[in-house]
């Protein structure tokens, strides 16, 4: 009820300082689901956080700190209480962040002449928020959409004879071709080896069946810090998908229409007989909502479906008409800690 009134109470300037807040790390766990909650009222509200947040994380990675700029800018915005577009917005950040970018590419070119006395490279890391998905560009041009709860590191620069990021959770690449320079992927579970070629991998934490689906060109998979001569798995080819067992070690290899598992990034869930903790899955990571199947003989039920930009309650209730399931939603607690519990979906049976 508090987050609710405190959402009928936010406008554009509290808004804005609330994404500030949350991009910045200083978010409570309170603004947090205020801000995801906001986020999820309307397509609107979806496409202008992540246009904020694009521009937040252009400035990333600069020896200059935009924090206070981006914070003073928007604070001279709020004191006109009123709501202004997102490119105003970003006029006036363009205006508030030239000097310290001007430094920055100063900074950079004087860097280039003590490049033998200071080669030290700094890492990034880029944390994909519930709810919406990150784009990254590589310091070489190769791009990484970043799937929801997911998280990225990569250096400024990339040196010695290969590219290597590591990937926690879910992202699709798209490799910018050099074959002197391999491109490594590395995951809790393997490393994953392209050149140039498109594909996705999942790989969250403390999973037991991490995937890699190749979209374009060739792709190996090794085990980690393993020698070159017993550490490979499996060479893939276009379309196919590869899942591995985490306990056996065993492979398993389908050529398939591939889009499925890379199609959350074009904002799209497409379920191709997939079963239904698959699609409480992808609705969990996507609505950032815990998702509770009760009853075995409802996991049974497989699904066949396209929805793009769907508000929860109407993906829950076509999936409700579509099959014998039904569906409650438990109300958010108050912790002990004067936070709030995560949002919850538990689906059943309607034959019960």
């Amino acid at each position: 009820m508090l987050i609710q009134q405190n959402m009928e109470n936010l406008n554009s300037g509290s808004v804005d300082t609330l994404i500030i807040s949350y991009l910045g790390g200083n978010a409570s766990e309170e603004e947090i689901l205020m801000l995801e909650s906001w986020v999820r009222e309307s397509d609107e509200n979806q496409k202008y956080f992540r246009q904020f947040k694009n521009i937040w994380e252009s400035s990333a990675g600069f020896p200059v700190s935009t924090d206070k700029a981006l914070t003073k800018v928007l604070k001279r915005i709020n004191s006109k209480q009123k709501r202004l577009n997102f490119w105003q917005i970003a006029q006036r950040i363009a205006a508030i962040l030239f000097i310290p970018l001007l430094i920055s590419m100063l900074w950079l070119y004087s860097g280039k002449n003590f490049k033998t006395v200071n080669s030290d490279i700094t890492y990034h890391k880029v944390v994909a928020a519930f709810g919406t998905f990150s784009i990254i560009e590589l310091p070489d041009g190769s791009k990484v959409w970043l799937n929801s709860g997911s998280s990225l590191r990569y250096p400024d620069k990339f040196e010695n004879d290969n590219r290597t990021v590591s990937l926690v959770g879910e992202a699709y690449f798209e490799v910018h071709s050099d074959e002197s320079m391999p491109f490594l992927v590395n995951t809790p579970y393997f490393t994953v080896k392209a050149t140039g070629t498109k594909f996705s991998v999942r790989a969250e934490k403390n999973f037991r069946a991490p995937s890699v689906t190749l979209v374009e060109g060739k792709v190996a998979v090794r085990k980690l810090n393993a020698a070159k001569s017993n550490g490979l798995i499996t060479f893939l080819q276009p379309n196919q998908h590869m899942t591995y067992d985490t306990l056996t070690s065993h492979i398993s290899i389908l050529t398939e229409d591939t889009y499925k598992h890379f199609a959350w990034k074009d904002g799209k869930l497409v379920f191709r007989n997939d079963n239904i903790s698959e699609v409480a899955r992808r609705i969990s990571l996507q609505y950032n909502v815990d998702i509770e199947i009760k009853g075995d003989e409802i996991k049974l039920y497989r699904y066949r479906a396209t929805f793009e930009n769907e508000p929860l309650s109407e993906l829950l209730r076509l999936l409700k008409i579509s099959s014998p399931i039904d569906y409650s939603e438990v109300q958010s607690k108050v912790l002990p800690d004067g936070t709030f519990s995560r949002r919850k979906i538990i689906i059943y049976s309607s034959y019960n």
